[in-house]
């Protein structure tokens, strides 16, 4: 049963994407960025990645201890937890069906370790094993990950204003990339409104309307201090280039752009020419309350 459970994750993350679809050989250490993209765009299916990492392993962490009593140890289940991983992270490193990710790896052997604390705690409960077992000792790890989870939840209902998906979740490379523009920027900020979008039909008509319900002022950030954030790389581009391109600044604007909460908030979008031509530009969006 261990063994066919595990074939059966091999196959469904090496062999069960399509052909068609294969990716660079790459390592990523940067754990926080799964938990920064999910945080932005917060939603289940944000999140759906991170806890289908956790549950996949979670079997294995129950069967492996009714298998064999070695792996009723802690210490060898972390073990057997990393390895189980670190063959799934490596197989799909080989066979390109993924890039190699120190967050799913982390997500898989933690899922392993919940199955394994489950496990004992439930036995501890039916009196099938020794009842002196410490049950702090497997409570820690699922109270840990539930105070964690809760913690996010809590932190997001107390914000005002929802997140913007639109926020970089890590720094954009700007090494050796020129950034200019000829325009006048201000380097003072003002503030601007933030609304709350709310749909409503009126009577006698089926058509939806969109009513914009004034919230507060919020201040903004000043052109010119988003344009900083542009030189640091503190955006999320739209297109891509590399170290030696030149980008110009050609104009800007005010817009607005709907949070997680459903509230419009400004940003800025700034229209950027890549290499000073006209073929390759775009509007870059970024987000402009303080």
């Amino acid at each position: 049963m261990i063994i066919g459970y595990y074939s059966l994750v091999l196959s469904a993350t090496s062999f069960g994407r399509p052909d068609d679809i294969t990716f660079a050989r790459t390592i990523d250490f940067d754990v926080l960025s799964v938990y920064k993209k999910a945080w932005n765009t917060f939603s289940f299916s944000s999140f759906f990645h991170i806890i289908v990492n956790i549950g996949m392993l979670f079997p294995l962490g129950i069967l492996l201890p009714l298998f064999s009593n070695v792996f009723q140890k802690t210490k060898w289940m972390l073990i057997s937890s990393i390895i189980a991983s670190l063959l799934l992270e490596i197989l799909e490193f080989i066979m390109q069906r993924g890039s190699m990710e120190l967050a799913d790896l982390l997500h898989n052997t933690l899922g392993m370790m919940l199955g394994y604390s489950m496990l004992n705690i439930v036995l501890i409960l039916l009196k099938k094993k020794e009842t002196d077992t410490q049950m702090t000792k497997y409570l820690f790890l699922p109270i840990t990950v539930s105070f964690v989870a809760l913690g996010i939840m809590i932190s997001y209902q107390m914000k005002e204003f929802g997140n913007m998906p639109l926020d970089p979740i890590t720094k954009t490379d700007m090494t050796d990339v020129t950034i200019k523009t000829s325009i006048e920027l201000k380097d003072e900020g003002n503030k601007m409104p933030v609304y709350k979008e709310e749909i409503t039909k009126m009577p006698n008509d089926n058509e939806p309307v969109t009513k914009k319900s004034h919230i507060r002022d919020v201040e903004i950030l000043s052109p010119k201090e988003v344009f900083q954030k542009l030189k640091q790389g503190d955006f999320d581009p739209i297109i891509s280039f590399k170290a030696g391109d030149t980008l110009v600044i050609t104009d800007y604007n005010i817009d607005y752009y709907a949070d997680t909460k459903g509230f419009s908030q400004p940003i800025y979008v700034f229209q950027v020419h890549l290499n000073d031509n006209g073929k390759d530009s775009w509007s870059q969006p970024i987000s402009a309350r303080r």
